[in-house]
């Protein structure tokens, strides 16, 4: 863990010397991923880095997909508690479309990190990043992605002195920092 947390740190140091920029002018999130996944790229050299990356061999419906219980799922407001649905399933099955992704393309064997990003002026509450990251990284329910580590950043924008993000991990569907 430390060896990935310690290449991740330095894609946001070479982030923060060449890129500010994004940040200070609150630039698209996709833009700060975009820019991050690159510098994460020379860093994890043996590995696929991509962003928004949304396919899944591995899942019959070939997308990324995690399931959530349908009770967290409406307590989070993920789905509409008035919707009535055709299944008596437990779970409610979601496509998602991480912001990076550390991999080797091709299956889920080699998933490394799974990376969601937020700017700190977003409205959007981050719980469901939280969630996402606990079923990107778990077994349970079915899940399939098999993420070893997840991590949440939030970086902090439309400051002139932006300082580092704290960063927020996750493995085998839980919280870990």
């Amino acid at each position: 863990m430390k060896f990935i947390e310690k290449k991740v740190m330095r894609a946001i140091d070479i982030l923060y010397e060449r890129d500010v920029y994004l940040l200070i002018h609150n630039l698209n999130e996709r833009t700060i991923a975009h820019r991050l996944g690159l510098y994460l790229q020379t860093e994890f050299k043996e590995m696929d880095v991509d962003c928004e990356y949304n396919k899944n061999i591995d899942e019959e419906r070939d997308s990324k997909n995690i399931r959530i219980d349908k009770v967290t799922a409406m307590k989070n407001e993920i789905i509409s508690k008035k919707k009535e649905y055709a299944d008596d399933s437990e779970l409610t099955v979601l496509t998602v479309y991480p912001d990076i992704v550390i991999h080797k393309r091709g299956g889920n064997q080699s998933n490394l990190l799974i990376i969601e990003i937020k700017k700190s002026t977003s409205q959007v509450d981050r719980s469901f990043d939280y969630l996402k990251l606990e079923c990107y990284t778990t077994i349970a329910h079915n899940n399939m992605l098999n993420y070893t580590h997840g991590l949440f950043i939030e970086f902090p924008t439309k400051t002139l002195n932006p300082h580092k993000p704290q960063l927020v991990w996750f493995a085998n569907g839980k919280l870990i920092q």
